[in-house]
């Protein structure tokens, strides 16, 4: 059985297909499940054959982006093949040729892109000078102040900016808080050539490829490693514990990076979108054998 939805995004800006799906279960009550964290997921069945008909034909030429699960889906591409060698995938529509997917409107106003920000380790004794000094010349350094209050306000103004041009910075060493804007395009255009200008442009590619694949290596001659986290308590608590030497506030990619740069045949740079609410697996079950 495959349990897991692979999460997938389509266009659909005049919600034509949500539209259709919602007159659909206007009358009907949804089957119900609480996880662990008390998230409550509803599913309306529709076995109307007229409207899956109308629904398949609507999405047909769309084309799909896979916000979360490629690797489900890229192990079940190889499932089917070695079932295929195997002999066990025979007919026009065998059952190892189809993964579960959920489908999501890009549009749907309840669906979120969250930040996912960086914890870096590697870097003992790393001081706010060190890292104003390692970016500067490619950074706009603007000093926001010491504490958990000014990894608040860093955040606020990362939030109010509402940009890709800006990263928040904090070392544990003395809990000091710093924005850095990039000023300067050339280093990426020549150490990300293979990218396209969105790519290149997101925060979290400059982080990576500038910052810590290039600048920490060659300046302070380290090999960072990265854990990661999405709320901003999680951050203040890893420096206060002294887990992580340098903490990375990153602004989220909005769903028209993901569009343009996935349909670009690109894919996003790792743990750079973080969409909720997550799906629950088992709710729906996919089996893979026809027998």
């Amino acid at each position: 059985m495959n349990l897991s939805p692979v999460f997938g995004l389509f266009p659909d800006t005049t919600n034509e297909v949500q539209d259709l799906l919602d007159k659909a279960i206007a009358r009907s009550l949804p089957l119900e499940a609480t996880d662990h964290l008390g998230v409550v997921s509803r599913l309306w069945p529709i076995s109307d054959q007229h409207i899956a008909s109308q629904v398949a034909s609507l999405m047909g030429p769309k084309p799909i982006f896979i916000a979360d699960g490629h690797h489900r889906y890229e192990t079940a591409l190889r499932y089917f093949e070695d079932q295929q060698t195997a002999g066990e995938a025979t007919g026009e529509d065998p059952p190892q040729g189809f993964i579960l997917m959920m489908l999501v409107g890009m549009s749907d106003p309840g669906l979120l892109i969250l930040p996912t920000h960086r914890l870096v380790s590697g870097l003992p004794g790393l001081t706010s000078d060190r890292v104003v000094s390692l970016l500067s010349p490619h950074f706009s350094i603007e000093t926001i102040g010491k504490g958990d209050r000014a990894a608040s306000d860093a955040w606020e103004l990362i939030e109010a900016e509402g940009t890709q041009n800006v990263l928040g910075f904090g070392t544990t060493a003395d809990g000091a808080w710093h924005l850095a804007r990039l000023h300067d395009s050339a280093p990426m255009a020549k150490l990300a050539a293979a990218h396209s200008a969105d790519w290149k442009e997101l925060a979290v590619s400059v982080l990576h490829v500038l910052v810590l694949d290039h600048l920490v290596p060659t300046q302070l001659g380290a090999k960072p490693t990265c854990r990661y986290v999405h709320l901003l308590r999680e951050v203040t608590d890893a420096m206060a514990a002294k887990s992580c030497d340098l903490a990375v506030l990153v602004p989220p990619a909005t769903m028209g990076h993901v569009e343009s740069i996935a349909g670009n045949l690109e894919k996003m740079p790792p743990k750079s979108t973080y969409f909720y609410p997550k799906l629950l697996s088992g709710l729906v079950f996919n089996p893979l054998r026809s027998h």
